[in-house]
């Protein structure tokens, strides 16, 4: 009778899953005997379950680390080391036997794993555990994990992870990702979809991402490849190094240097500390910082740029469609300017504290006020309508020289130099994050 009910229920399975299983492929789970180890002791359990190219694995665990790697394309392998650290071996069996672990498959070829340890038995550096798992490559993961870093090998599928106090790292995932950690690393490789990234404290290292992101931390640097899509990065103290962006980008940070490659379209970048270098954009171009420098290149439409403590290096090259008004304004540092020949727009320059400084110009320019008089004059300002003139240009330092040149062939090849040092800068920075491979 016990023989005819087992049949009975792997035929609702496999109806239910869509899976073939005979008598030996339900899912099982597998406890062996406690080992002494130096000062611990060790239990190993094995788990497995029929899958599918193509299911998702779902882990729901109370605690520890898990570890996803390649294996075979129609099975879910799971070793799961359990540890007490206590060298009372009846204490150390105790723990072990309210540990509750189990196993099951999924629709569609998937398996769900849980391990669950009760609340009473959740004493600090008294029980650990470790989830080895490996599954097809072609698989997405879902995993949950109250305490515990997590690391993903090369995937082709889905991946969301969450952790309440770990690392998360992946290798290349071809589908969406969604990561969040409540204290620990992300590092991920290449992701072929959208990405939400988000950490309360750590890094943020990501290689391309084929759709848009968002990177977020509380306490570090954030680097990123390039991005099919929209960018926001914010960290609240940390770098923030990206290589760019086909869409917008907003990047923020309360404390570091923000570096950017070239944007498909607008960008804000904004820092309470650090300087702001921008290699290209399409779009409108915002940017703020409380103390460093700002170097803007390329910039084909819109700029606004403001620093407290630095200097502002700008090379405006839009066209005649997409110049609007645009603002450079540095309390306490030079302005350099460098604009295409052929620009129509109105410049109107000024420096507030002109002792000791100057406005100098490859355009014709009405220069009103004398920088060496220092008893009367205190203000120099120039202004000149450019072919003509058009949309205005607003450049004002406190206390600085404001430079306006014409881009010229050499001072193209200057710039590039400068555009090729900036991007072995980035590179340095960038290095692809270290992943785990199959």
């Amino acid at each position: 009778m016990k023989l005819q009910y087992r049949a009975f229920l792997v035929a609702v399975l496999a109806a239910s899953t869509g899976l073939r299983l005979s008598a030996a492929d339900p899912a099982d789970v597998k406890r062996g005997e406690p080992q002494r180890q130096a000062n611990y002791w060790e239990e190993r359990i094995d788990c497995s379950a029929p899958v599918r190219e193509g299911g998702r694995l779902v882990v729901r665990a109370d605690f520890g680390p898990v570890v996803v790697k390649a294996g075979a394309h129609d099975r879910m392998e799971c070793q799961v080391r359990l540890r007490a650290y206590t060298t009372n071996e009846a204490e150390a069996r105790r723990y072990f036997k309210s540990c509750e672990l189990s196993v099951r498959p999924l629709g569609g070829g998937g398996a769900y794993l849980t391990g669950h340890l009760p609340q009473e038995r959740r004493q600090p550096y008294r029980v650990g555990a470790e989830f080895n798992i490996t599954l097809p490559v072609r698989f997405n993961v879902d995993i949950e994990t109250k305490g515990g870093e997590v690391e993903v090998a090369r995937l082709e599928g889905e991946f969301r992870a969450v952790t309440a106090g770990g690392d998360i790292r992946s290798g290349d995932v071809t589908g969406p990702v969604h990561c969040e950690t409540a204290g620990g690393n992300i590092t991920l490789g290449n992701i072929g979809a959208r990405l939400e990234a988000r950490t309360a404290g750590g890094s943020i290292r990501v290689g391309g991402v084929k759709g848009g992101a968002t990177l977020e931390t509380s306490g570090g640097e954030i680097v990123a490849g390039q991005i099919s899509g929209t960018l926001k990065a914010e960290t609240a103290g940390g770098d923030v190094a990206l290589r760019g962006a086909s869409g917008a980008i907003e990047a923020r940070t309360a404390g570091g240097q923000i570096q950017i490659g070239d944007s498909g379209g607008s960008v804000f970048a904004q820092t309470a500390g650090g300087s702001i270098r921008l290699q290209g954009a399409a779009g409108r171009v915002e940017v703020r910082t409380a103390g460093g420098s700002i170097d803007l290149l390329q910039m084909r439409s819109a700029v606004r740029a403001a620093t407290a403590a630095g200097r502002i290096l700008a090379q405006l090259d839009p066209d005649r469609k997409t110049f609007s008004a645009s603002e450079l304004e540095a309390m306490v540092g030079d302005v350099q300017v460098y604009l295409p020949p052929d620009l129509p727009l109105t410049i109107d320059a000024v420096i507030d504290q002109a002792p000791g400084h100057k406005i100098v110009s490859d355009f014709a320019l009405d220069i009103k006020g004398d920088p060496e008089n220092f008893l009367i004059q205190r203000t120099l300002r120039g202004h000149g309508a450019l072919n003509g003139g058009g949309e205005v240009l607003r450049i004002r330092t406190v206390a600085g020289n404001i430079e306006i040149r014409k881009l010229d062939p050499q001072t193209l090849e200057q710039l590039k130099g400068r555009r090729d040092s900036f991007w072995k800068r980035w590179q340095e920075k960038q290095e692809r994050p270290k992943h785990t491979e199959d």
